[in-house]
């Protein structure tokens, strides 16, 4: 049953004495001062913002979210597989498919970027396939050093997705000899395919299949910052000049950073899925939820800032402003939703003070390290949500001029000069990561077999420290019939138990590899 309340309208009249004061007849003793008529009026006669709705601009403003580009294969780079492994793969008839499949799958993966118009889900597809090719070789390369030779050299050619150069329009690509360069940068080419397809689902409002694309995309970034890189950059005697110079898909701290983002994306979504939804939404809940994307944003920036500054230097600058914009937004809707929610419960004094911070929040900033939204440019991407802000900004104010109004005459509530910390809102992350598995092959057969060697050589693995290349293409490595000679390489499964190194301890195919290309080009 509603409430009614009586509000007292307090009407100053004229003292001029050509003017006389109106009749009114007064329900009230005359002990109040003759300059105000009061007049009781039914309080749910008039439109009370308390009970508004919040604003569709709420929405938007929660669930914007950067499309980033996708790292790009040079055009010109006519590397085959095929070709380079073709004395080593000539006597074993599955090899020369698997070394052609990936030829193929890679051709594919080109003639999708070249394409006009990108099929996300295509090139999700293509790299899907051609991952546990590449990995499958470079096992294969791993376990057999000894006959891992070249007939051709291998260069692989990548433009970088994350790094934007706005002073020069000419591409510059990054060339690695490394099969764990391309393997990477295919990963991470997957991992930002499958975050278009979530911007993609956004736009057609499919929040909750956006969650589960970025979380998709944050479990790819964290098996690269967490698995894969460490263990191939660990001990690198050029890790300097690496961190300078090669692509930032390639970094562990960007990727790490990339982690923290793309979850924070994911939650956004999910947030966006609440707020979609009819009725009165749980506003503590939604306001734990965005204090939780705040946090993992914020996470982004210092990782970043912290482990990869010189790649973070070569991002969007635009980019980087949506995040600072983002985080001050994301605690400026945490707050509001805390007012709601302290509103509802009838804590008034305190949720006008939530509802006051929450303003703050939403103003422009007057200096770069100032509390509050970073000043937008007139052609800058943030323009374009410009209307939801100053829609959010009006919504809060009449709320909060309401709310002061009605604590004034019927609540009487003491405010807080802040939210006491026994009533702010702690953050919470709903979504989890989608954790990545790659794909493991057995390694294929190299060179020519013969009867096994003793099993304490078996699948004995070195490494060089950063992977430069795959095999020798000098003539050398041909003087001797017996130098393609091998046994058969073992599954990965049995490669990894019969490594007398591995003896009680537990090895990734990264650090194995990495110890395997010591003698990989010697």
């Amino acid at each position: 049953e509603s409430r009614r309340h009586c509000r007292c309208v307090a009407i100053a009249i004229d003292r001029s004495p050509a003017i006389a004061p109106p009749p009114v007849s007064f329900p009230y003793p005359r002990a109040f001062s003759p300059s105000f008529y009061y007049i009781m009026e039914d309080y749910d006669a008039l439109p009370d913002a308390s009970a508004t709705p919040h604003p569709d601009s709420i929405l938007r403003l929660a669930s914007a979210v950067h499309r980033f580009s996708i790292p790009y294969i040079n055009p010109e780079d006519q590397l085959s597989f095929e070709e380079s492994f073709k004395s080593c793969s000539s006597n074993h008839s599955n090899t020369i498919a698997v070394m052609h499949e990936a030829d193929n799958r890679r051709q594919e993966i080109k003639k999708n970027m070249a394409d006009g118009v990108l099929s996300y889900a295509a090139l999700s597809k293509a790299l899907k396939n051609y991952i546990p090719l590449i990995n499958q070789i470079l096992l294969s390369c791993k376990f057999q050093p000894e006959v891992a030779r070249l007939d051709k050299r291998l260069l692989f050619s990548w433009y970088s997705g994350i790094e934007h150069n706005i002073k020069s329009k000419k591409k510059h690509y990054f060339d690695s000899e490394a099969l764990m360069f391309e393997l990477v940068l295919s990963l991470a080419t997957y991992s930002l395919s499958e975050s278009n397809i979530g911007c993609n689902s956004c736009i057609d409002g499919d929040f909750a299949g956006a969650s589960r694309q970025f979380a998709k995309t944050a479990g790819v970034f964290q098996y690269l910052g967490e698995d894969l890189l460490p263990n191939w950059m660990a001990n690198s005697k050029q890790h300097s000049d690496m961190e300078k110079e090669s692509l930032a898909e390639t970094r562990v701290g960007v990727c790490v950073a990339f982690t923290s983002l793309f979850m924070g994306m994911a939650q956004q979504m999910a947030v966006a899925t609440i707020l979609v939804k009819p009725g009165v939404p749980n506003y503590a809940l939604v306001g734990k939820l965005c204090s939780g994307v705040a946090e993992d944003l914020d996470k982004f920036v210092s990782t970043l800032r912290s482990k990869s500054p010189v790649h973070m230097s070569r991002m969007d600058p635009s980019f980087l402003t949506l995040i600072t914009f983002s985080i001050n937004v994301q605690r400026a809707i945490s707050l509001y939703f805390l007012a709601r929610s302290l509103w509802s419960a009838s804590e008034y004094g305190v949720a006008i003070a939530a509802l006051s911070e929450a303003t703050v929040a939403m103003r422009t900033r007057t200096s770069p390290t100032g509390r509050g939204l970073p000043e937008i440019e007139g052609n800058g991407p943030l323009q374009s949500l410009v209307a939801e802000i100053n829609s959010f900004r009006l919504h809060m104010n009449a709320l909060l001029k309401s709310w002061e109004k009605d604590n004034s005459l019927v609540y009487f509530d003491k405010v807080p000069p802040s939210v006491p910390s026994n009533k702010a809102l702690k953050a919470i992350q709903l979504k989890k990561v989608v954790e990545y598995h790659l794909e493991i092959r057995d390694p294929l057969p190299l060179g020519d077999t013969i009867m096994p060697r003793d099993e304490s050589t078996v699948a004995t693995s070195r490494a060089s420290d950063n992977m430069d290349d795959i095999g020798s293409t000098d003539d050398n490595s041909t003087d001797s019939s017996n130098d393609n000679l091998t046994m058969p390489p073992p599954s990965y499964d049995q490669a990894m138990m019969s490594d007398p190194r591995l003896v009680g301890i537990e090895r990734s195919d990264s650090d194995l590899a990495r110890e395997l290309h010591e003698k990989l080009n010697s």
